[in-house]
């Protein structure tokens, strides 16, 4: 299968993801930057009533959070970002890079059928699927690790 084929046919959930940092969107911003650092997360996604209705990134806190006076002790609902792009878990790992490439981002959810939250596919997770599955057509290695050239590039 070609690289092509393979994000255009695998659906977004076969690839390796970590369980996703899931909070309800009253909880304050210090407690979405503290379950963040706990969980080793670089976002978190904010739900009502079981439903995703946004998302928060280390981004974010670097751009919303450091530097504002009293930003941590605002309801993460002032600062996340409300109702993000996302995808299903049926949908192609295409669709997926398509929005990471159009939208700028790095984190995009994963809904079920019922649009309820599974995790959240991270462009490092399309990475290491495509390391992992198409390893010499991304690695950049020399073809003969012997062969060393005569003179210094550039020089």
């Amino acid at each position: 299968m070609t690289i092509a084929k393979s994000v255009r046919d695998v659906e977004v959930v076969a690839l390796k993801m970590d369980p996703p940092v899931v909070l309800d969107e009253t909880v304050s911003v210090k407690e979405v930057v503290g379950k963040m650092q706990e969980k080793r997360s670089g976002y978190a996604l904010l739900c009502r009533e079981g439903r995703l209705s946004g998302i928060f990134t280390e981004r974010d806190v670097l751009t919303k959070v450091v530097g504002i006076e009293g930003a941590l002790n605002k309801p993460i609902s002032d600062l996340m970002t409300h109702d993000p792009v996302h995808v299903h878990e049926k949908d192609p790992i295409r669709n997926a890079v398509m929005h990471m490439h159009k939208g700028g981002f790095r984190n995009v959810p994963i809904l079920d059928e019922r649009d309820k939250i599974i995790t959240c596919v991270r462009h490092k997770d399309i990475v290491h699927y495509l390391v992992e599955h198409f390893a010499h057509h991304v690695l950049n290695l020399p073809p003969d690790p012997d062969n060393v050239p005569e003179t210094p590039e550039g020089g």
